[in-house]
């Protein structure tokens, strides 16, 4: 009779479970988590939990803890009750699956339960593991591979556990009621804000929503969190510093706010604070109203920006590739435009009207934090009509310390309509405009720009002398 079953399904389970002495299992509270996310995939958690020491030494077992929480940024606040004296602390994030399990067995034995299929009667025979990588087992002096039953433990390994727990060693008056926070920092929670932009462009106006778009990947559920998200550039390294409290938030103007949302500053960053307490699920992206305007006035330009400034400093051969305009609407975040909030970095994605009055998606940019007072700037993509040749038509190395670059931009439009386009130039370090047919406007040490009309169904032509530098 084979000893081993080879035809059938392979389960694995437990038969016994461990206790450990003087352990207090700490679940989380019923009352809810204070939750402060930042953009960089980071998150201080705050928790009420209570418990009670059985003796003067005890373990206490953290549970329904993030599977990404930094270990040594926790820190445990005795609110009411004896204070108590952590002398070591463990995270266990090996949680309970079977290749865990056999990760942990090798070298110990086990059980490999197979059912006879002549009989139905189940045969179980001792392995020792050798491997987990396959797995390899030792059967009666024989090395097999490639079996298939169920794999039956003893005991559970010790460090695995069920969820990933933070075990702190602690010292303290027994059989007394304490209540303590309980913080610590965390990935797997992130937020990034999302804008839906109603861009009516005869009016020139738009209406501007946001979304806080946060995301859960920590492994576990918070339920009725109660939320601030923080947008802003914070300094990490690699061992973040445990952070006890959270930082006083200032109140700062509110109008734009969806409700329920107030925003204020925090030491060089910004913070919203969600009123309403929310359950934040694991694996789960949740959308939370943010903000919203109504008749912002938009700028629509087109514009073209070269981005290579040696195009000065060295001959040319030929014509450089044609480009087509950018299409930019530019608005104003203060509160004459109806804003007036800080606007955290996010996407913004803009709708407007078709010819037929249907609404249509016309483009989508990133922005970065936009404070208040800024210009926001959203590129829609580029016009298909509105197109750009440059030729450098002479060069000139009139010195060792003087070249001249001659240039002529041809605006094309291929519109019904007359266009304006604005023309972006970089200029070298050191640089002069000596010849030109249309004068030059804002020029800085860097970069200068040209507003050319440019007639419907036609083109116009600049042509421009540069001495530079090289």
């Amino acid at each position: 009779m084979n000893k081993i079953a080879p035809l059938l399904a392979a389960t694995m389970f437990i038969t016994v479970s461990t206790v450990r002495a003087a352990e207090v299992n700490v679940p989380p509270g019923t009352g809810g988590a204070d939750i402060t996310v930042y953009n960089s995939d980071l998150a201080l958690v705050r928790e009420k939990r209570s418990f009670k020491l059985p003796a003067a030494v005890a373990q206490l077992a953290f549970t329904g803890v993030s599977a990404h929480m930094q270990p040594e940024t926790a820190l445990l606040d005795v609110v009411k009750g004896d204070a108590i004296k952590i002398t070591e602390q463990n995270f266990n994030f090996n949680t309970i699956n079977p290749q865990a399990l056999l990760e942990q067995s090798v070298g110990k034995e086990v059980s490999i339960v197979t059912t006879i299929l002549n009989t139905g009667r189940e045969n179980v025979v001792k392995a020792r593991v050798l491997s987990a990588d396959g797995p390899v087992f030792e059967i009666d002096g024989k090395i097999h591979t490639g079996l298939h039953g169920r794999i039956v433990f003893d005991n559970l390994p010790p460090g695995l556990r069920a969820t990933p727990t933070l075990l702190l060693n602690v010292t303290g008056a027994a059989n007394k009621d304490t209540d303590a926070e309980f913080s610590y920092l965390t990935g797997g929670l992130s937020w990034r804000a999302d804008y839906v932009m109603n861009y009516d462009t005869d009016a020139a106006r738009m209406d501007l929503t946001a979304w806080a778009t946060l995301t859960n990947t920590s492994g576990v559920d918070f339920t009725d969190a109660r939320l601030k998200l923080v947008a802003g550039d914070i300094n990490r390294v690699y061992a973040p510093r445990p952070m006890a409290k959270e930082m006083r938030a200032m109140a700062a103007p509110a109008a734009p706010m969806a409700d329920g949302v107030a925003a204020g500053e925090l030491d060089g960053s910004h913070i919203y604070t969600i009123a309403k307490p929310t359950t934040v699920a694991d694996k789960q992206t949740k959308q939370l109203a943010l903000l919203s305007g109504q008749g912002i006035a938009v700028t629509r330009e087109l514009v073209v920006r070269n981005d290579q400034p040696y195009y000065y400093a060295s001959p040319m051969r030929g014509q450089i590739p044609e480009v087509k305009a950018s299409i930019e609407l530019t608005f104003k975040n203060d509160t004459a435009s109806k804003l007036g909030v800080p606007l955290p970095a996010g996407v913004i994605r803009v709708y407007g009207m078709d010819d037929k009055g249907a609404a249509q998606f016309v483009g989508e940019s990133n922005i970065g934090h936009k404070p208040v007072g800024s210009d926001v700037r959203v590129t829609l993509g580029r016009d298909f009509d509105v197109a750009i040749q440059r030729e450098q038509t002479n060069f000139v190395h009139a010195s060792d310390a003087v070249n001249i670059s001659v240039w002529q931009v041809t605006v094309k439009n291929a519109k019904a309509r007359p266009v304006k386009v604005r023309l972006i130039e970089p200029m070298p370090a050191s640089w002069e405009i000596t010849k030109e047919s249309q004068p030059h406007k804002n020029p800085t040490a860097g970069s200068t720009e040209w507003l050319l009309d440019v007639p419907a169904k036609g083109q116009t032509v600049l042509e421009y002398n540069v001495k530079s530098v090289p």
